[in-house]
């Protein structure tokens, strides 16, 4: 019984902190943006959305997880641009932060059933004997999915903020780029350097952009390369449909299971007779 209690007191406990915490957010949210709540709604929205989707269907696929992840600062950042660049109206950077923590934490948690109050844990894959992973039709529409995502954003984003044929060109390049990077993939260590290569230039075009008064340039890069790296590192048809790309995936190792020995019970030493006891006993 004392079990039992434990484990309901940590169920609600779960809840009520989180629950908590989400309800801080929104009241902080709800004090900025007084006066154009309705108006920046939308953004809060799009914000939760897009993390409660990304922690509860993008993690199925490690690869698109992480992709998905870089995002969250870009999105930001080419957010705030728009709010520098005074494109729209209302604010958006803030509203779709706040929504992407609230989003967050609602998709990254457990909230009914015995683990309630967890970190929600997607299920793990099955190696196949060769030490590779399986593909899949769920995890090709999981990755197809983001990508078009990925190319949405950076179509519609760098527009809003400098609608030239430079955005348009780049988001094209780098598309091709993070394609070919993943589809016909280098040597491990010369693949590494050149993935490095995607953030410094996307600080590059920062500066860039700015000088030339096109600021979509360095998010049109970003979102570019990050959808062809979706696209170029999975397998698209065949019977490996879904299937991450070697040499991308190294091959796990099954772990053996020992067998057990079994222990050779051990016979007791029988304790000596006393003999001097046996002719007082006769």
């Amino acid at each position: 019984m004392g079990g039992k209690n434990l484990l309901k007191n940590d169920v609600w406990a779960g809840r009520i902190f989180y629950g908590t915490l989400i309800a801080v957010l929104l009241g902080v949210f709800a004090w900025l943006a007084r006066g154009v709540i309705p108006q920046t709604l939308p953004f809060l929205s799009i914000g939760a959305v897009y993390a409660f989707v990304l922690y509860r269907v993008a993690s199925q696929s490690a690869r698109a997880f992480v992709v998905m992840q870089w995002t969250l600062l870009l999105n930001y950042f080419t957010l705030t641009s728009i709010d520098v660049a005074e494109r729209l109206p209302i604010p958006a950077a803030a509203p779709w932060f706040v929504g992407f923590l609230v989003g967050g934490i609602i998709g990254g948690h457990v909230w009914s059933g015995r683990g309630t109050g967890a970190e929600f844990r997607p299920r793990k894959r099955v190696l196949r004997e060769d030490g590779t992973y399986d593909g899949g039709w769920r995890l090709a529409l999981i990755n197809a999915a983001c990508a078009v995502v990925l190319l949405a954003m950076g179509s519609v984003l760098p527009q809003v903020v400098s609608p030239t044929p430079a955005s348009v060109a780049i988001l094209a390049a780098a598309t091709l780029a993070g394609w070919a990077l993943f589809r016909f993939p280098p040597a491990l260590g010369v693949r590494n350097g050149l993935l490095l290569v995607i953030p410094v230039i996307y600080f590059v075009l920062i500066f860039v952009g700015g000088a030339t008064g096109q600021m979509g340039m360095p998010g049109a890069w970003a979102y570019g390369a990050l959808a062809g790296i979706l696209v170029g590192g999975r397998y698209w048809t065949g019977p490996r449909l879904g299937a991450p790309r070697p040499p991308f995936v190294i091959p796990g190792q099954r772990r053996r299971r020992r067998k057990r020995r079994t222990k050779v019970r051990q016979a007791k030493p029988r304790a000596p007779k006393d003999r001097t006891s046996e002719p007082a006993a006769q």
